[in-house]
C-alpha cells in the first residue's frame, strides 16, 4: 500500500513520488497558480496509477492555522474512498473540511463512492449517524464487497461503515 498526503490548502504529498504541489486561497500570480495546479496533478495522477489501495492523509485547513487530519484509503479496483472518522475536531472544522473532503473525492479522485468508518466506541456514533444519513450515506453490510479491504475481518466488528454513492 502506498502512501500519500493531501493539504487542500497547503500540499499534496506522495511518498511514492518526490512531487509534491501547494494549493492557496489566497491571491498568487497566475504563473504560481499554474505551477501550483500542474504539481497537484502530477501527484494526483501518481495516486491515481497505483494498482493497490493507496493510503492518503487528508490535511484540510479551515484557516491558516485551523486543519483536520483525515486518514483514508483509496481503493483503485472499486474506485472508491475509504475515509476513517478522526477521534476529535472542532465542529467548524468538521463541517467545512468534510465538505472538503467529498470534493476532493468527487472532483480529483472521481471516486464512485465514498465509506466511512465510524468506531462503535464512539460517544457522538449516535449523532454522527443520523448526521450522515441525513447527507445522504448509509449504512454498508461489513461483510459487502465494498467494506473496507483494509480492514481485517476481526477489526471489522468494531465499526459501523456508511456509504455514500457519488451520482455522476
Amino acid at each position: 500500500m502506498s502512501k500519500g498526503e493531501y493539504n487542500r490548502k497547503d500540499s499534496f504529498d506522495s511518498t511514492t513520488t518526490t512531487a509534491s504541489s501547494e494549493y492557496y486561497d489566497l491571491d498568487l500570480p497566475e504563473s504560481t497558480v499554474d505551477y501550483l495546479n500542474q504539481q497537484e496533478a502530477a501527484v494526483i495522477q501518481e495516486v491515481l496509477s497505483q494498482s493497490a489501495p493507496t493510503a492518503i492523509t487528508l490535511k484540510l485547513f479551515v484557516t491558516p492555522q485551523k486543519c483536520s487530519s483525515w486518514e483514508t484509503v483509496f481503493n483503485p479496483n472499486e474506485n472508491i474512498l475509504y475515509v476513517s472518522l478522526p477521534s476529535a475536531m472542532s465542529h467548524e472544522a468538521s463541517k467545512h473540511s468534510f465538505i472538503s473532503l467529498l470534493e476532493f473525492a468527487e472532483e480529483k479522485l472521481e471516486c464512485d463512492a465514498v465509506v466511512l468508518c465510524i468506531r462503535k466506541d464512539r460517544l457522538d456514533r449516535p449523532n454522527l449517524v443520523r448526521t450522515f444519513s441525513f447527507v445522504g450515506f448509509q449504512p454498508l453490510n461489513p461483510k459487502s464487497p465494498f467494506a473496507p479491504p483494509h480492514i481485517d475481518e476481526q477489526q471489522r466488528n468494531e465499526y459501523l461503515f456508511m456509504i455514500y454513492n457519488i451520482e455522476e
